[in-house]
């Protein structure tokens, strides 16, 4: 299934308490823990089959504290306190999430930086998304117990749940969450248990993911084997991190708090920090420096004796670009020359990334009102290109930045 970036424009009653979302004429409740968007980064947790707002517990409250970033969570149409869902449900509904209704939700809360964090149901919605939604805000996912094709241990759960539902254990527990405990249970349970859903497989998605991911899982896990966490392992094109948990069930954020949120917190500073944008660029002579020390941390992830392929996905390489292309001219200078020193002499990628600093120092020379300045740097940034054979290299086009060059050396003739 492909999904369009056609976010709709959404009416929200409003982001304060008593948490109303409103999406065209559906009304889900939802929860906000730490920094308003426009403020920090923002993890934005999906839950599970059965889950809901509440039934994240203290676990966004010590993710917010830990990371410094927001927290939202809502409960997806059916769950919670949100409106109820129209079954049964299709059941392709987790696409559906994905592709129609997540969107919107990012949209509505104003989100510029954001990463996905879904539990089973949840991470599989937040892998969809990943792999079908264009988001440019996205920076990573979080998955925990993931689902991507239809297990018989899972199977066998959740008709286990089924019996425990109609006998009235289960459902006194969900009544307590979800003001339609049936119409969560049943949308779920029949969805699952229809014959037709042995064949569910949404595999595919995961070959088009291009954002770092975190994998999750317990050992024990009652509704899924590691198989699934193999998926992301063999056919993820972006980075993938595992994190398996011994004497860990199907909900390692219960199971296992503490080790999750640690892992989960240092893989969100990882991969947020390479979007981290000063207050303002520094242009020297007309306005403040920067603290001394602010791009250490960034800087740090460049070292001497790492592999090409390790400075093309490091944290400072990436904020490079990032501060290239954001207009933050000096700042880029100052995290991309630890990656040209620590790449090998002589060779392509060293004289790219001279390149980027002298593309980046032309344009701060523009800033500085010094237009000779930066028609030299040009020259020599076109020089350092005529040494690159490769039509891509770390990840750049060099076509397009040969005619970006150009564009700016017009600019000031």
């Amino acid at each position: 299934m492909s999904c369009a970036s056609n976010w709709a424009q959404v009416a929200i009653d409003s982001m304060l308490p008593p948490g109303r979302l409103g999406l065209g004429s559906t009304v889900l409740e939802y929860a906000t823990w730490g920094p308003a968007p426009a403020d920090a980064p923002t993890i934005v947790l999906l839950h599970e089959g059965l889950g809901c707002v509440a039934l994240w517990r203290d676990f966004p409250q010590r993710l917010s504290e830990m990371t410094g970033f927001g927290v939202f969570a809502f409960s997806r149409r059916g769950y919670g306190q949100s409106d109820a869902a129209q079954l049964p449900r299709p059941l392709n509904y987790m696409s559906l999430e994905a592709c129609e209704v997540l969107p919107q939700v990012l949209q509505a809360i104003g989100s510029q930086r954001h990463i996905l964090l879904g539990h089973s149901d949840g991470a599989s919605i937040a892998s969809i998304y990943a792999g079908r939604v264009h988001d440019e805000h996205l920076q990573a996912i979080v998955t925990m117990a993931p689902h991507f094709f239809t297990e018989d241990i899972a199977l066998r759960e959740i008709a286990h749940a089924k019996l425990a539902y109609e006998n009235g254990t289960l459902k006194a527990g969900l009544s307590r969450y979800h003001k339609d405990p049936d119409n969560a249970f049943w949308g779920w349970n029949d969805s699952w248990l229809h014959p037709d859903y042995k064949a569910w497989d949404i595999r595919d998605v995961v070959d088009t993911i291009r954002v770092p991911v975190l994998a999750i899982q317990g050992e024990q896990d009652q509704y899924g084997t590691l198989d699934q966490i193999a998926v992301l392992q063999k056919r993820c094109q972006s980075s993938v991190d595992t994190f398996i948990l011994d004497s860990c069930r199907h909900a390692p954020y219960i199971d296992q708090a503490d080790q999750v949120l640690t892992r989960v917190s240092a893989f969100c500073h990882q991969h947020m920090a390479s979007f981290t944008t000063p207050h303002h660029a520094y242009i020297p002579g007309h306005n403040q420096r920067h603290p001394e020390g602010w791009f250490d941390d960034i800087c740090h992830t460049a070292r001497a004796g790492m592999s090409v392929d390790e400075l093309t996905e490091s944290i400072a390489f990436q904020t490079g670009q990032h501060y290239l292309e954001s207009g933050f001219y000096w700042e880029a200078h100052e995290v991309l020359e630890p990656v040209w020193m620590a790449l090998p002499e002589p060779s392509a990628e060293r004289q790219l990334v001279q390149a980027l600093i002298q593309f980046a120092n032309a344009q701060l020379k523009i800033q500085m009102h010094r237009p000779k300045a930066a028609l030299r740097l040009c020259q020599m940034v076109r020089h350092h290109l005529t040494k690159i054979r490769s039509p891509v290299l770390m990840g750049v086009n060099i076509g397009t930045l040969r005619e970006r060059v150009s564009t700016v050396q017009k600019s000031i003739k």
